[in-house]
């Protein structure tokens, strides 16, 4: 059977059951079972779960629908035969034990399913020393990031017809005339600060990028003067002072001892709530929230897009960096990229922050600030057309 054959047939037994299991869900199933499909059938039964069932009080019906597709009624029922649902059946779920034509009891046979659970997974993490050359691009790209997404007027000025009088530029000007006063100057602040928010995923889709995560909570916490950073996996936690000091042993360290959500599992929606609801009251239009996560979501989606609409309300600018971004022929359709894509300005790569012309690929070459409402994703049309 078919791999595509088999998620449809899964994805249409559920719905029979009454579960919302619709082509995003079946997209998601086998892009995750493609990823996985080296590793193991109890992976590929994760994979499986966690894509098509949001909720952990549903995943008992995946029994009964993968048992409804080995007796080939998970199928259109046209086209289909009942030799080619045995055949598929035999191969997709003889790592279970329950192959046909074994001449054993099916009832007795040994069934073990594997099922994600949303609680999470409290352990430490020895973290490796914190790389200081790949340091130094990164801090030169934040001071361009800075200046890219400033929302706030710094102390230098600019001429401007619409600005505030400049006395001591209109006193200069008059000169030219012996003191009589012709023309008045006007000049206005640049944008060139802001505040920062940055919410970094930890959960187990992002162990392969530990490394980077660290350097990245150290970049963002020199960002600029006003920084919060924030961790999450299953629950969310301030970092802000573990990253307060300079000397980069000693941060890996505490990173080490402190934090223990290292490779559990996500609530992105829920993580956004708790931290809206504990730390909303500081947030105005001069913040700008830097999500980083892959996306990978097993809360609720609707929770999810509540708290992406109430932090769009808050905040001036959000910025998402999904590391698969990076990729080729990227589309973001995991259901935790599609529900927050349209409260996005900038959707980039982990890249932005280790390669100068990754960031100015995403950020663009302008040095001026973003203006206000203006998004960086439809630049992309190419790389996230759905």
């Amino acid at each position: 059977m078919h791999l595509y054959d088999f998620v449809c047939g899964l994805a249409r037994s559920l719905r029979r059951q009454g579960l919302k299991v619709g082509v995003s869900e079946s997209i998601d199933a086998c892009q995750a079972i493609g990823l996985v499909i080296d590793r193991g059938f109890e992976d590929i039964l994760t994979a499986i779960r966690v894509t098509m069932v949001k909720d952990p009080s549903k995943y008992h019906l995946i029994e009964q629908a993968l048992e409804e597709v080995a007796s080939g009624g998970g199928g259109s029922g046209e086209g289909e035969s009942g030799e080619q649902g045995s055949e598929g059946s035999e191969y997709v779920l003889q790592p279970m034990g329950m192959s046909k034509g074994s001449g054993q009891d099916q009832n007795s046979a040994s069934t073990q399913f594997i099922m994600y659970s949303p609680a999470e997974s409290l352990h430490r993490r020895s973290l490796r020393p914190i790389d200081i050359h790949a340091l130094k691009t990164g801090k030169r790209i934040i001071k361009r990031m800075r200046r890219r997404l400033a929302v706030l007027p710094g102390r230098r000025s600019t001429a401007s017809k619409k600005g505030d009088i400049a006395f001591a530029k209109t006193i200069r000007h008059s000169f030219r005339t012996f003191g009589e006063i012709m023309e008045l100057r006007k000049s206005t602040k640049i944008l060139s600060r802001a505040r920062l928010a940055a919410l970094i995923d930890i959960s187990g889709s992002m162990d392969t990028y530990t490394d980077w995560l660290v350097r990245a909570m150290y970049l963002f916490s020199r960002f600029t003067r006003r920084v919060e950073v924030f961790v999450f996996s299953t629950r969310l936690r301030r970092i802000t002072d573990l990253l307060s000091i300079t000397d980069f042993d000693e941060i890996r360290r505490r990173l080490s001892s402190e934090i223990d959500l290292w490779g559990s599992g996500t609530r992105i929606g829920y993580s956004l709530k708790i931290f809206i609801d504990n730390y909303g009251n500081m947030l105005n239009r001069s913040w700008i929230a830097v999500i980083v996560s892959d996306g990978w979501d097993t809360g609720e989606p609707e929770l999810l897009r509540l708290s992406m609409s109430n932090l769009r309300q808050r905040v001036g600018r959000i910025i998402w960096l999904n590391p698969h971004t990076d990729k080729p022929n990227f589309r973001p359709l995991t259901i935790g990229m599609m529900t927050a894509l349209p409260y996005i300005d900038v959707l980039a790569g982990m890249s932005v922050l280790e390669d100068y012309s990754s960031f100015l690929r995403f950020f663009g070459k302008s040095i001026k600030p973003l203006r206000r409402g203006e998004s960086l994703v439809r630049r992309q049309p190419e790389r996230l057309a759905l």
